[in-house]
């Protein structure tokens, strides 16, 4: 009975397990197809586990090569790298599928970039953040010499993220990571020479190869053109978002070098080393290559004028040496008064004041001076742009020279007194940085606790400033000086072989520096009557910092009328936000521009 009653049961789940077979046929004997299938579903099982374990082995093994690029070859990492290794030894690849002197090779190529030597581990810097004036979280590295080997995806986040995420290194098949076997790399080939380049091809990004030549002409970028026209209006925050968002992942622009030089010649135009610095982090992350050289845009302007004025024997500034500030010294009324070059405020500080400020500290010598003695009314939207602009200077080692402080701290203090909350917090907020970066904390807290008693909000607390400002006395006097300098004309002959006979033809040679702002027109119809019978003109823009709208309107009236004259004109050595900004307003078009590719 129970031998029927296991009979039965076992057919009942027979039956269950085969709902459309007879309950006849439930006691014949399973067939050789249904054995296979049971043998292959039993096989797909197997393969799937194996695979799931290999995965997780494979994902641990991947996890500590990263710790160990990130943090060195320690002893106990040196140990669990000699362990054999946990994959599934029936699912490494076999004949057919991939060699093991493949399988060496990518282990190989692996331990390149992820282990090495310590130069090695230096060449390979980790991931990288570009975002608002291209902070990194990440610990600065020593500026490296790469090898063009594979290089692995940077992540780029939005700004408001602090989070570095680390690079994945994938591998489509199962590997044996082994590393003791393998003996460790002792230095990073050298990149192989490049092939010469026959002719050079137009890139998308605007400029020729940047690779094939020292020196590149450049054509219209319509896809750069905000960011252009964006610090051509000295609206430089819009501008470096416009290039971040074409150089960060998804970007457009994200596998394009040459818009990333752009951003670079964007941070030397603007002074930033800190930023640049950890641009080039990614950028040699990113790429594989070699990150430009830093150097200060403005500070080779200011150094260059100033060398340009002592120069000169009617300057004042002859005696002073090239890179310092100009200095003059008067008697007024038996008062010796000494004259720095600086930045005079005018009576309404309003956001045009604030723009012009910006504008001006890029052609300052440092440290900055600046005089706030002639101010009488602040307008709540000048409060605001000047709190964002000290702000910035805070986070600067640097030194900087004020007068007339007492002066705007009285007038902030009227325009927004204690328990009038109708008062713009603006006016707080600036007279609170102003304290900070005077290094005042006593004043600063006398007027975060009124700020709080009139807004009932927590004011904000004390932090010292990386910057130092110094307080000078009425003995000081600050001198405006011209943005935009246009040199004389000079003219040289040069060989030139036409119709196989070789004659000297005169060339002109200008000299454009500084900020090109405003009406330059009758200074260029000046320059008229200098040319002579010159057949060319070229034009230096080493020290040209910017050109807003109304300059480049009259600069390209000026080339029209050059080219009417049967002369050519080439632009030489602007920076690329000039240069494109050439392009833009369709200077390229009658004149060459020639980028110098550093």
């Amino acid at each position: 009975m129970s031998k029927d009653s296991g009979s039965f049961l076992r057919k009942v789940v027979r039956f269950v397990a085969n709902p459309t077979t007879d309950w006849t046929e439930l006691d014949a004997p399973a067939s050789e197809d249904d054995r296979e299938s049971e043998y292959a579903k039993s096989e797909i099982k197997a393969m799937i586990e194996r695979k799931r374990r290999n995965d997780f082995v494979r994902k641990r093994e991947l996890d500590m090569l990263r710790k160990i690029r990130r943090e060195g070859l320690s002893q106990d990492n040196a140990l669990l790298l000699g362990s054999a290794s946990r994959l599934d030894p029936d699912s490494r690849p076999q004949n057919g599928a991939r060699s093991d002197i493949a399988v060496k090779a990518k282990i190989d190529e692996i331990e390149m970039q992820m282990v090495g030597d310590p130069a090695a581990r230096l060449m390979r810097p980790p991931a990288a953040v570009v975002s608002g004036h291209g902070r990194l979280t990440e610990l600065k590295q020593p500026k490296p010499t790469v090898s063009p080997v594979a290089p692995t995806q940077p992540s780029v986040l939005p700004s408001a993220m602090d989070s570095i995420p680390r690079v994945t290194q994938s591998v489509n098949e199962p590997l044996d990571f082994d590393l003791a076997a393998q003996p460790a790399p002792t230095s990073v080939p050298a990149p192989p020479a490049e092939a010469p380049v026959a002719a050079p091809m137009a890139a998308p990004s605007g400029f020729l190869n940047p690779h094939a030549f020292d020196v590149a002409e450049v054509v219209h970028d319509p896809e750069l053109d905000e960011a252009v026209i964006a610090f051509a209006n000295a609206d430089f925050d819009l501008c470096e978002r416009c290039l971040l968002d074409l150089v960060n992942p998804g970007g457009p622009r994200h596998d394009q070098t040459e818009t990333w030089m752009v951003l670079f010649d964007f941070y030397r135009s603007l002074d930033l080393p800190e930023p640049f610095e950890n641009l080039a982090v990614s950028f040699v992350h990113k790429f594989g290559l070699s990150a430009p050289q830093w150097y200060s845009l403005p500070q080779r302007v200011a150094d260059h004028l100033a060398a340009k004025a002592a120069a000169s024997p009617a300057s004042p500034e002859a005696e002073q040496p090239a890179a310092a500030p100009a200095v003059e010294t008067q008697e007024d009324e038996g008062q010796t008064v000494k004259t720095l070059e600086g930045w005079i405020s005018p009576r309404l500080l309003d956001t045009e004041a604030v723009s012009q400020l910006r504008v001006e500290i890029l052609q300052m010598p440092r440290p900055w001076t600046m005089d706030w003695s002639d101010v009488v009314r602040v307008s709540p939207e000048g409060a605001a742009g000047l709190t964002q602009l000290m702000q910035q200077w805070a986070k600067e080692k640097q030194d900087i020279n004020w007068i007339g402080v007492e002066n705007l701290l009285n007038i902030l203090a009227d325009t927004a007194p204690t328990g009038v909350r109708d008062a713009d917090p603006a006016c707080w907020m600036l007279r609170l940085e102003m304290l900070r970066l005077c290094n005042r904390p006593t004043d600063f807290d006398e007027v975060a606790i009124d700020y709080c008693v009139t807004y009932e909000l927590s004011p904000p607390s004390w932090e010292a400033a990386q910057a130092r400002v110094r307080v000078l006395d009425d003995s000081v006097s600050p001198l405006s000086r011209p943005l935009s300098h246009v040199s004389e004309i000079s003219t040289s002959f040069v060989e030139s072989q036409m119709h196989n006979e070789i004659e000297f033809v005169q060339v002109a040679s200008l000299e454009l520096s500084g900020q090109l702002i405003g009406d330059i027109g009758n200074t260029l119809n000046e320059l008229d009557s200098q040319l002579g019978e010159s057949v060319s003109l070229d034009i230096d823009c080493t020290y040209l910092l910017r050109v807003d709208f109304i300059a480049a309107g009259d600069l390209l009236n000026w080339v029209l009328a050059r080219r009417a004259e049967d002369r050519g004109v080439n632009f030489i050595n602007p920076h690329r936000l000039v240069a494109l900004f050439f392009g833009a307003m369709g200077i390229n078009e009658h004149a060459r521009v020639k980028l110098q590719l550093v």
